[in-house]
């Protein structure tokens, strides 16, 4: 009798649908700062770079989730895994900069 081993199709989709959840969930989440960024564009230069900082780190990280689902892993992990954590880090060094 012939059998086959499901579990790592299971996990490959699994892991398929995951990616492209968190693609979706992070261009809705960079839907948030946008817009703050468009409000405050000329009265705030502090709060606008935060902004548009936190903007790049959810678009890059979920341009990172979409290649992941598309299957370009390897341009994935090389050039947008890097950057958002850049970009991250940026947001970060510059908060803490500012005392917003």
């Amino acid at each position: 009798m012939l059998t086959f081993d499901l579990t790592g199709y299971v996990n490959l989709i699994m892991l398929m649908v995951l990616d492209l959840l968190n693609f979706i969930f992070m261009m809705v989440a960079a839907a948030g700062p946008l817009y703050m960024a468009y409000r405050v564009r000329g009265r705030s230069r502090r709060l606008f770079a935060l902004a548009i900082l936190l903007v790049a780190f959810t678009v890059t990280h979920g341009a990172y989730h979409l290649l992941e689902f598309v299957g370009l892993s390897y341009l994935a992990a090389v050039l947008f895994w890097p950057l958002s954590t850049v970009l991250l880090l940026c947001f970060g060094v510059l908060y803490w900069r500012t005392g917003v």
